[in-house]
């Protein structure tokens, strides 16, 4: 019997049925023996896991800005040395940057001037001694002190051991190494009438003379130059100029007057952050010594632990202890004034309210 093509075609509409609901059947069957997924697992594609529910995430927190720092200067009085150690331990322990500023210390030396440099606005802050800080204001240069860092002043005359110098009157008679027109050596020239008793040569930093020359005398730190030659074999006494009765602050830190008025948070910044330093030296400074040396190569740690310790009392001690480290009363100037005037540095004395200020010294 010949096929009927409508038969073949409904024929092959029930195949098709049949196949699609056994294929249904099956997927059911199979689904079911899963294990009773929720209908929601159930109409995912296969193989396709259901995506875990999160909470939404918090934003992170943003990082506070950092205060941008300023840049500042100052230039001391000479290479780096323990007589700076505050300052060093300021840079070293990061003083300087808690108090917003990006600090440069500029080493002197000679040749260099700190009043002329800060007065040129090439650096904020200087040092020098309080003598030269009164003569530079002679000149018309308004330069401010703001702390004074030795209450003592470190500088004298020294002399051989065996000369046992007692007092400044036993210098009649001998050659005496010292600089040009040193405000010391004038007020103690006249004061122990030793003009024309002694033989002025000039000053040039070196000992080779004086060690030469067992009866010759050389201006001197009391921090410094006592052990270089006690390294060479010379055992010396020294003469401090402050026992003369002429005691100027030493080691100053100072500014202009115009800093002053426009940037007196500034200054205050700086000041605290300094004196901060010299609070930390005073029991760690074996540990900022290595830091200075980095500076100044040429000094040896035993030399200046040498120096650290000898500063002791003339940085902490006078009217430190009970004023904090910088401290300055107008006693001391007024006095240091009217000595000048008495030797002809000075022609006029000034009021001294405008030469000096406690007022961005920490608060004791």
């Amino acid at each position: 019997m010949e096929k009927s093509p409508e038969r073949d075609m409904r024929t092959g509409w029930f195949r098709r049925r049949f196949a699609l609901m056994i294929g249904l059947l099956l997927v059911v069957s199979i689904v079911s023996a899963c294990g009773g997924t929720s209908d929601n697992a159930a109409s995912e594609p296969a193989g396709t896991e259901q995506a875990e529910t999160t909470e939404p995430s918090e934003p992170a927190a943003a990082e506070p800005q950092k205060k941008e720092l300023v840049k500042v200067s100052q230039v001391t009085n000479w290479f780096a040395e323990p007589e700076h150690g505050g300052q060093y331990a300021a840079l070293m322990k990061g003083f300087y940057e808690e108090a917003g500023l990006d600090m440069t210390i500029q080493p002197g030396g000679p040749q260099i001037s700190s009043t002329q440099i800060v007065a040129s606005g090439q650096a904020e802050f200087g040092m020098t001694q309080a003598d030269s800080l009164l003569l530079a204001r002679k000149e018309g240069i308004p330069l401010v002190a703001i702390a004074a860092l030795f209450q003592k002043n470190p500088q004298g005359l020294i002399f051989h051991k065996e000369e046992d110098l007692k007092d400044f009157s036993d210098l009649a008679g001998r050659k005496v190494y010292v600089a040009a027109a040193a405000g010391y050596w004038e007020y103690i020239k006249k004061k122990y009438a030793l003009e024309g008793k002694v033989e002025e040569m000039k000053y040039t930093g070196s000992l080779v003379n004086f060690i030469n020359e067992k009866t010759s005398v050389t201006q001197g730190y009391v921090t410094a130059e006592p052990f270089a030659l006690m390294e060479q074999g010379v055992e010396t006494g020294m003469l401090l100029h402050a026992d003369s009765g002429y005691n100027p602050y030493a080691n100053i830190l100072f500014t202009t007057e115009k800093m002053l008025q426009e940037k007196p948070e500034l200054v205050k910044a700086f000041v605290e952050a300094s004196i901060k330093g010299w609070d930390y030296y005073k029991t760690n400074y074996e540990e900022v010594n290595p830091f200075i040396q980095e500076k100044n190569p040429d000094m040896t740690l035993d030399g200046m632990k040498y120096g650290a310790e000898n500063q002791m009392e003339l940085v902490y001690g006078g009217d430190a202890e009970t004023g904090g480290v910088g401290y300055m009363t107008e006693e001391r100037w007024s006095e240091l004034t009217d000595q000048l005037l008495e030797i002809g540095l000075l022609d006029e004395k000034e009021d001294v309210s405008k030469v000096y200020t406690n007022e961005y010294l920490p608060k004791k």
